[in-house]
């Protein structure tokens, strides 16, 4: 049985989950094995960031595009996708 006070808090999130829009994503760290090793692509301040080499030259990589399609498909983070800016053009 649970206590009438976690319960109401269990209500209110139910409450929140129902309006995406009171969240924005501020930053995210993912790590990825890759062919090549372990690679860490990181949302922050608006922008994307990946440890690979080539985002080091280009400002974008494969790391990266496959974590904003995984992301975007996410029910939540498609709501996001104009806060994070989410395109291919980074």
């Amino acid at each position: 049985m649970k206590d009438s006070e976690l319960q109401r808090k269990e209500e209110k999130a139910s409450v929140y989950a129902t309006h995406p829009d009171l969240f924005k994503l501020l930053s995210i760290k993912l790590e990825m094995r890759s062919q090549h090793g372990l690679r860490y692509i990181i949302y922050a301040n608006g922008k994307w960031s990946c440890t690979c080499d080539f985002f080091q030259e280009r400002e974008t990589c494969s790391h990266t595009m496959a974590a904003k399609q995984i992301l975007t498909s996410m029910p939540l983070m498609g709501t996001f996708n104009e806060e994070i800016h989410i395109d291919d053009s980074n």
